[in-house]
């Protein structure tokens, strides 16, 4: 597991280093055909993450979000190479790196990298979970005004969860953002700066939760799918809710969806 662990790291420093090249330069984007925004930064960070694990592990598959490549093996490192791309193009220093180990649709290395903050969040399955070198757990709030929790959609996705944090920030005095970066915010989740994380997710290649799946649950919190129900992790995943473990059954009966 170590050297899986220890590969994963090296390639997020790597990856953040791509990120922090092309950050305020004017950096062009496109529009890819489910109406999400692609930067060069994403595509040759992806390309970047093929070429390394095609070296160190020629057997494994990499299901990324600009490219994948297919092998026969029950192994899966899945890939977001740069999480939060319009924040990214548009100036704003919130987007990560992030990359799990997938074996038979479980992560069980997980590591994400902000190189606006160097920050370093890493875990393995049954290894607990880091910030750089130091133990993170979730917090033990719940719902009320001393929480805060974000929700994640887009125009490209299915379901709009504002009406509901809305109302639950009415009635419980809850703190709703909109960080602009699933993956950064489910991280927040991890280290106990906020409780809990919604998130759509109905992309064709959603890749986001994979990493913060082992993350978060080292963490001693909670990560489903939108129903409160496991799922795959190297495929694309059909939405997530993020949190403490508290709080988690509130908001899945919240989000009528």
């Amino acid at each position: 597991m170590e050297e899986y662990l220890t590969f994963a790291k090296n390639l997020a420093l790597n990856a953040g280093n791509i990120m922090l090249k092309y950050f305020q330069v004017g950096l062009d984007s496109k529009v890819k055909s489910d109406n999400s925004i692609v930067s060069v930064a994403d595509e040759e960070i992806n390309q970047l993450v093929i070429d390394e694990v095609s070296k160190k592990f020629p057997d494994f598959s990499v299901f990324g979000e600009e490219g994948s490549v297919h092998k026969k093996s029950n192994f899966v490192w899945v890939c977001d190479p740069l999480d939060g791309t319009v924040p990214f193009v548009k100036g704003l220093p919130i987007s990560v790196f992030s990359l799990a180990l997938v074996k038979d649709g479980k992560p069980i290395v997980g590591v994400v990298y902000d190189p606006f903050t160097k920050r370093l969040y890493s875990a393995t399955v049954g290894g607990g979970a880091y910030l750089d070198d130091s133990s993170i757990r979730v917090s033990n709030k719940k719902l009320d005004r001393q929480a805060t929790i974000d929700s994640e959609w887009y125009p490209n996705t299915k379901f709009d969860f504002d009406p509901a944090c809305h109302d639950l920030s009415f009635k419980t005095g809850v703190y709703v953002l909109h960080i602009g970066s699933t993956i950064n915010a489910a991280c927040m989740v991890a280290s106990g700066q906020l409780e809990a994380m919604i998130f759509d997710g109905s992309e064709e290649k959603n890749v986001d939760i994979a990493a913060v799946k082992v993350i978060v649950e080292e963490a001693g919190g909670r990560v489903t799918d939108l129903f409160g129900r496991e799922q795959r992790y190297d495929q694309a995943i059909k939405g997530a809710v993020v949190s403490n473990g508290i709080v988690h059954n509130q908001l899945i009966n919240l989000v009528d969806i």
